[in-house]
């Protein structure tokens, strides 16, 4: 949010983010479910790798959900 410059005339400031989120499910969003799943951002990546400079590692690496399992489990 902070990093979107807010254009003369704009009546509302939020209308530039949900733009963007709405663009990244669009894009991302391949099954149509309403959440990014990591298929989902391994396929829309595998189409189109630009996207990797846009978003990068977004998603939790399998150690991290790993420790996150065993500390919520235990």
């Amino acid at each position: 949010r902070n990093c979107l410059m807010k254009q003369p005339g704009d009546d509302e400031p939020d209308e530039g983010v949900r733009d963007l989120v709405e663009l990244v499910l669009r894009k991302l969003d391949k099954d149509r479910d309403g959440k990014i799943s990591f298929l989902d951002f391994q396929t829309a990546l595998m189409e189109e790798s630009l996207l990797m400079e846009a978003f990068g590692q977004c998603l939790p690496t399998d150690r991290a959900c790993r420790s996150f399992m065993t500390t919520l489990c235990s």
